[in-house]
């Protein structure tokens, strides 16, 4: 095939159904003998790779005229179907998970094919009848209709061969009987042989012998060899996972390549294990795992739950949780030490002796996929040797020193509102919807008392000495911030000073880690509503004393109207889609740059107010007017 169209050139041909083609498989870069299944388009066929027995679509770019002495030699595959099963479930045809089933055993497997027809007669029944046999890890035959029967995705149907009714209107089991399968399986080798397939079939079966002795090994009560420490006193390696006790799972970069290869290698000639029987598994049992990704690694078993296992993937120090049928109880290349090293921090005790979830998830922020250089603070001992637990120093020194230590702060105090019906001066610091907003009182007018004013800045600074304060204290640390220690406690709602757009240093609280490498943080400024991702040098712990003063920004919702129930504004804000952007910026443009009031329609927790303009206005009737939002009564 690939001295007669590794050369040729595409010329136009008008394909139809079951005309024999040339078909080139473009990413292995081979030719195969095909025939034409279907036009899917005028571009792409559907064909039949009859000496393989796989159905593809391609490109008709991809096909050639057949020669005529390619179509002399037979087909090189046979389609078969197993006999005595049908389908489970009551519908004639098969599952997907049946397939899968038999795909996964089956597919590159050495099995024993036995032919079901009477050796007497010439039947050309087809698909051929066939029972197929499989070795099990303990080496016997096991029936693969009986397997699929036990597992539940197919039921027992005795075979009956309905003759051609021209010949004879009688039916004739074709039950081969079991002493007579051997005298079946010989007279198929002896008619049917081509010493080009034999030959081909003797190679593939030592390959397949070679790869067994290779990387597999039955069940056995050792494990696989314990990880290769690097004969260095500091190396450089990759963190794959931290555990939940606190163990820092790391591979050596000098191992890396070698756990492709290895790892490339399972995943190209694993597809030759027979089927498993139930299994009794035990805990701290070597195992090859099939991942959740479909791929193969090296595993141990950490413990047996019901019908689940939980498993350990040794070269990746990962555990989960997955069905028994995912795991089989063979080594693979158990000559190759694990490549995962699992590591402690060297003279680092939890609090209470035990790691809690908080402490484990900052370490996965902080260490996860990150390349680190390791120092080995202690030698390995006698007594250690089993498990190759040893002491490492990680160098993230900063994180362990005292002076970094993020002091445990209480939330912010709360700013409160007046009494429902009490009319009171607010400025808007920010708008997160049109009837979403984060307000802060205004000292400059209220109704109670007389017009009297008092100098108030752009950021909403009033005249009480409270808040002055405040102002004052931000100030005065502003001049000193490059002294304060850096935040190193990212747990939600921790206290901090956040660095805004405008250079300067603001109260705020962590809301959520939005990214991790690099490390960035959601937090809102407490004092104004608004939200920013920032980096770590624009974060710092805050001081002590700032913490008196309460959060001068509220969340409040607006009351007096909603959503309309027709808007055709085809922008929408995407974290509140029932509002239009339109809708947004003219409830900005309403309160930028006004004096306004509100009064307050229901108590905490839920702040419900409305808003007036200096005239008593509700702020809200021009989006209403603009037909951007409905009257709510």
């Amino acid at each position: 095939m690939i001295a007669a169209y590794q050369n040729s050139k595409w010329e136009p041909v008008k394909w139809e159904n079951d005309m024999h083609c040339a078909v080139k498989i473009q990413d292995k870069n081979q030719w195969r003998r095909g025939q034409i299944i279907r036009m899917v388009t005028d571009t792409l066929v559907e064909v039949l790779l009859y000496d393989v027995g796989v159905e593809l679509v391609v490109n008709v770019d991809c096909l050639r005229k057949l020669q005529e002495n390619l179509k002399t030699m037979g087909r090189l595959s046979l389609e078969c179907s197993l006999v005595d099963i049908r389908p489970a479930g009551g519908s004639d045809k098969w599952t997907a998970t049946a397939c899968d089933c038999l795909s996964l055993y089956l597919t590159g497997a050495v099995a024993t094919i036995i032919l079901q027809v009477d050796s007497e007669e010439n039947n050309t029944t087809w698909p051929l009848p066939v029972k197929i046999f499989c070795r099990d890890e303990k080496g016997e035959r096991v029936d693969v209709s009986k397997y699929l029967i036990k597992k539940g995705l197919a039921l027992r149907e005795r075979r009956i061969n309905k003759l051609d009714n021209s010949h004879s209107s009688s039916e004739k089991s074709l039950e081969v009987p079991l002493e007579q399968e051997d005298s079946v399986v010989a007279n198929c080798i002896k008619t049917n042989f081509d010493p080009d397939k034999k030959t081909a079939d003797i190679i593939s079966e030592q390959k397949v012998s070679e790869f067994q002795e290779k990387i597999l090994e039955p069940r056995t009560t050792r494990g696989y060899k314990p990880p290769a420490i690097p004969n260095m006193k500091v190396f450089e390696a990759t963190v794959s996972c931290v555990g939940d006790d606190g163990t820092i799972f790391v591979v050596p970069k000098l191992s890396e390549f070698e756990l492709i290869k290895m790892t490339n290698e399972i995943q190209s000639n694993l597809k030759c294990l027979g089927l498993l029987e139930p299994y009794f598994w035990k805990k701290g049992e070597a195992c090859a795992v099939r991942g959740s990704d479909t791929l193969w690694y090296r595993g141990k078993v950490m413990e047996v739950v019901g019908g689940a296992v939980r498993v350990q993937y040794l070269d990746h120090g990962f555990t989960e949780k997955i069905p028994q049928c995912h795991l089989y109880p063979i080594l693979l290349y158990p000559d190759i030490p694990q490549f995962c090293i699992p590591c402690q921090l060297h003279n680092t005790t939890p609090v209470g002796n035990v790691w809690q979830p908080d402490a484990i998830e900052v370490l996965q922020q902080l260490l996860s996929k990150r390349e680190v250089d390791i120092h080995i603070m202690k030698p390995r001992s006698d007594h250690d040797k089993k498990y190759e637990e040893e002491q490492w120093e990680i160098r993230f020194e900063e994180l362990l020193s005292a002076e970094t230590d993020t002091p445990l702060l209480p939330p912010y105090l709360s700013s409160s509102l007046p009494s429902p019906g009490e009319l009171y001066a607010v400025q808007v610091k920010h708008v997160v919807s049109p009837n979403e907003v984060y307000i802060c009182l205004d000292s400059i007018e209220t109704c109670n008392q007389s017009n009297q004013h008092s100098d108030t800045d752009d950021s909403g600074v009033s005249g009480e000495s409270q808040s002055e304060s405040l102002d004052e204290a931000l100030q005065r640390v502003n001049k000193k911030v490059e002294a304060l220690p850096p935040l190193t406690d990212f747990r939600t709602e921790m206290p901090c000073l956040a660095e805004y757009d405008d250079g300067l240093w603001y109260r705020a609280k962590i809301v959520a880690i939005k990214e991790f490498n690099p490390l960035s943080i959601l937090v809102q400024f407490v004092d104004y509503g608004s939200t920013a991702k920032l980096t770590l040098n624009r974060l710092c712990q805050i001081p002590s004393h700032l913490m008196r003063y309460p959060a001068r920004a509220i969340k409040v919702l607006l009351a007096g109207f909603k959503p309309p129930l027709r808007d055709l504004g085809e922008t929408r804000i995407p974290y509140c889609p029932k509002w239009s952007m339109e809708a947004l910026w003219a409830m900005i443009d309403c309160l930028q740059g006004k004096q306004l009031y509100a009064v307050s329609m229901a108590p905490a927790p839920e702040q419900i107010v409305t808003l007036y303009d200096d005239e008593q206005h509700p702020v809200h009737m021009p989006l209403v007017e603009m037909g951007l939002a409905d009257k709510d009564e």
